[in-house]
């Protein structure tokens, strides 16, 4: 078989070998490999039923112009859905607005009185309490989602010396540490696990979520300052939350 679709590694690399496709045989190959790799995305089966309405196309047996005219269409179509979907992914400073804003998300979820009429309690959301990073990751992944598709958690890297964890993975690019700090959590403690992470992390922007819990951040601007841009080669970005109730 073809090892033309084999081991697609990212949505653009499928975008680059769908430009260069022969024939029908080297396109279907191709759809096979998309399809497996899109399934690890945890792309769901409406999203790869439209894939397949796509890239439909009719065999005319009696003239293989026109053959291939409806294979070229079909091509088009996929490289235009697969488009479609890396526009999701993260444009920095939409991100950004994105991370700053969650804490809008937490207050008008958890801190807004429901309608009278509705079945969910007060009581109820006043239980959901923050009390960990996997907390906040839970949250923070449900709220990132819609607005990014491909976002995957907990997603592992062999990074040559050793496997480390992305928290929340955007693209091969952008990924997103959580921090949660604790009562028995000093400032030292979280600026070496911040250092570490910059060194380890392969990918060219990395966002650290701090949801400062216990404000053991004084000066959040300047912790900012101190940290962002501060390994070559990378962009870091630091979002800091110190919530009011949670």
């Amino acid at each position: 078989m073809s090892m033309f679709g084999m081991n697609i590694t990212s949505i653009q690399d499928a975008v680059t070998r769908l430009k260069s496709v022969k024939d029908g045989q080297e396109f279907s190959v191709l759809l096979s490999g998309l399809r497996n790799f899109l399934k690890t995305l945890d792309i769901d089966s409406q999203c790869l039923m439209e894939l397949e309405q796509r890239a439909y196309y009719v065999v005319n047996e009696y003239s293989d112009k026109e053959t291939r005219n409806n294979l070229d269409a079909a091509i088009k179509r996929v490289i235009e859905y697969l488009e479609e979907i890396m526009t999701g992914s993260p444009a920095d400073d939409q991100l950004l607005t994105v991370l700053d804003n969650y804490y809008l998300f937490l207050e008008s979820f958890l801190e807004r009185p429901p309608h009278k009429r509705g079945s969910i309690q007060k009581e109820q959301l006043s239980g959901l309490k923050i009390q960990n990073e996997y907390d906040v990751q839970h949250l923070l992944y449900a709220y990132l989602k819609p607005l990014y598709p491909l976002a995957r958690a907990e997603v592992s890297e062999d990074t040559g010396y050793g496997t480390v964890r992305t928290d929340i993975f955007l693209d091969s690019e952008h990924v997103i540490e959580v921090k949660c700090t604790r009562n028995s959590m000093k400032l030292k403690k979280l600026t070496e696990e911040i250092e570490a992470d910059m060194v380890h992390y392969s990918a060219e922007h990395i966002y650290f979520f701090i949801y400062d819990k216990e404000k053991i951040i004084e000066n959040p601007q300047l912790f900012r300052n101190t940290y962002e841009n501060k390994v070559k080669g990378k962009r870091i970005h630091i979002v800091i939350h110190q919530p009011k109730i949670l």
